[in-house]
């Protein structure tokens, strides 16, 4: 098995950060994290199709998928003790946003769900490079 060395929370943070208008890539040598819109800059269609074409150094990142971050957040939700903000939550589920505003009044409760976000989002990362003969390390 390949082994890639990358720093892993700039890995999560390009896969939490994806979008249909935006394209990450990892360099597979050094680790470095790639950001390309090409929607905003047309130039960097052209750069996307080089690296597309050295999937021995660099490999495009998955995005998020909307099941997968619901589920996240499901599966957080249902380890909180307070009945209250548990409630709150489950009402914006659908709405990121609302979602974290509401944590911002809990502050022990949003860093246990940020660690739980990104312990997922980095098992999921390791695993869909493993699928791919890569196991990341971090570097």
């Amino acid at each position: 098995m390949r082994q890639a060395p990358v720093i892993i929370a700039w890995l999560i943070n390009a896969f939490e950060n994806s979008s249909q208008h935006s394209e990450y890539y990892i360099d597979l040598q050094t680790g470095d994290v790639k950001f390309f819109s090409p929607l905003d800059f047309p130039e960097h269609t052209e750069l996307m199709e080089k690296l597309d074409s050295q999937t021995e150094r660099f490999i495009r990142l998955p995005k998020i998928e909307r099941e997968f971050s619901l589920q996240v957040k499901k599966d957080y939700i249902a380890t909180i003790v307070d009945q209250n903000l548990k409630n709150q939550l489950e009402k914006e589920l659908e709405t990121d946003a609302r979602y974290r505003r509401i944590l911002m009044d809990y502050e022990d409760e949003r860093r246990q769900w940020y660690k739980f976000q990104n312990e997922k989002y980095a098992d999921y990362l390791k695993q869909w490079f493993m699928e791919k003969g890569i196991e990341i390390v971090e570097k």
